[in-house]
């Protein structure tokens, strides 16, 4: 490829974005009493990693204030603004509690829970699927999703569990199966950031290119003309060729890498040509 056609395919590059099926799908991550202003900074800096905005945080253990200082500040880094958007629900009296969760779920139309538990499945209410295998639905019309994350110290309790639609749980060494509030909403964050988005290899200013079939063939060619060139008996001609179709056709070639090899495969050609001659 010449420099003129990997300008314009360089401009042409479309990075990681929103897969269109999924953009009318509205994500809230909601943070049930939380302890720790540390987790609830590093969770919005998560956030804005994997371009979530809005936060919820319902009856925390810490007050909006510390919520938002500085300290906190800095565990959300580049996340600082979802930090000072998010909704803070305060429940004065904690009898109010499940009523005012209730509440904030029916604002809902899905909610998604997540639980360290229901391995064993003896707690029918806690019958979780993994994030990988979690299913999102195509929608028309905008639909409202919470990802609700329950307390550091013993997440959501089964009454809070029964308000929501589905539970989750990330698969874990049996031994320790329980993650830190932030690991665990990072991982399904990711999770779900997978599902809906189209990904592509390479991002910024210089994306990586990937080689298509056309820049594949002219290095399959060069291969090719190198296995009569080195004379390789023909019964084993086919199976070389394929060998090393094959590793080139399950690896992630970019198009600077096939360019490097195409040229190093040229140059064996034109020395063995050039030896030949020489012979001759």
């Amino acid at each position: 490829m010449n420099k003129k056609q990997q300008r314009k395919e360089l401009s042409s590059f479309k990075k990681t974005q929103l897969a269109p099926e999924y953009s009318n799908l509205e994500f809230s991550v909601v943070l049930n009493m939380p302890e720790h202003a540390a987790n609830i900074g590093t969770i919005a800096r998560l956030m804005k990693n994997f371009n979530f905005e809005h936060l919820i945080i319902y009856n925390s253990n810490e007050k909006a204030e510390k919520i938002r200082s500085y300290h906190t500040q800095g565990f959300a880094m580049h996340g600082k603004q979802i930090l000072f958007n998010a909704e803070i629900i305060t429940i004065g009296n904690q009898i109010d509690h499940l009523s005012g969760f209730k509440a904030l779920m029916n604002r809902f139309d899905i909610k998604i829970a997540s639980t360290a538990k229901g391995k064993h499945y003896t707690n029918i209410r806690r019958l979780a699927t993994f994030p990988a295998d979690l299913t999102l639905p195509i929608s028309e019309k905008p639909l409202k999703i919470a990802l609700v994350f329950g307390r550091e110290s013993h997440g959501l309790t089964n009454d809070e569990i029964e308000m929501t639609d589905l539970v989750i749980r990330i698969p874990s060494d049996e031994d320790y199966p329980t993650l830190n509030l932030s690991q665990a909403c990072g991982i399904i964050l990711y999770e779900i950031y997978k599902k809906i988005h189209n990904l592509e290899i390479g991002r910024g200013l210089k994306p990586v290119l990937l080689a298509n079939k056309k820049d594949k063939q002219m290095l399959y060619n060069l291969i090719k003309n190198l296995i009569t060139n080195l004379r390789i008996r023909t019964y084993r001609k086919e199976n070389v060729f394929f060998a090393l179709k094959n590793v080139f056709e399950r690896a992630f070639v970019s198009k600077k890498e096939l360019n490097l090899i195409t040229g190093v495969f040229s140059k064996l050609n034109s020395h063995l040509k050039k030896r030949e001659m020489c012979e001759d």
